[in-house]
């Protein structure tokens, strides 16, 4: 787990692995993501602006682990006649990671405990133009 802003969980080499062999299987149009960009967003830095300093000095090992769902997902996104298109892996313990925010979100002494109640949380694993900023969140 790290903090840079946003909140993220990073892939060990077994899940690495198999989001590389997923990424095979994509259409010619998707760009695939490098592994080094390959993450789980667990919460946005717009909502963890207030608590920086708290953030930078926790210790985020009880975090649970990244468990795959079947397949891919394909996610698009249109906006000021910009096509945004991505495809992703979403994660099997979707309420395990959504419990681990709120837990962090009480740590830190937030108000709002569950800041993005719609987050489905993912891993991009590839794009129409190969830069991790351009994935559909």
């Amino acid at each position: 787990m790290k903090f840079s802003g946003i909140l993220k969980v990073k892939p060990d080499p077994a899940i690495i692995a198999e989001l590389e062999r997923r990424q095979k299987s994509l259409p010619e149009e998707a760009i695939l993501l490098e592994a080094k960009h390959l993450h789980v967003t667990l919460i946005h830095q717009d909502f963890l602006k207030p608590y920086v300093k708290q953030l930078k000095t926790m210790d985020f090992s009880d975090a649970p682990p990244i468990i795959l769902d079947t397949g891919y997902i394909v996610k698009t996104e249109t906006s000021d006649n910009n096509q945004k298109k991505s495809w992703a892996v979403n994660l099997a313990n979707q309420s395990e990671m959504r419990d681990y925010v709120t837990g962090l979100m009480k740590q830190v002494g937030a108000e709002v405990i569950n800041p993005e109640p719609e987050r489905i949380f993912h891993i991009s694993i590839a794009n129409l133009t190969g830069n991790p900023h351009d994935s559909v969140k």
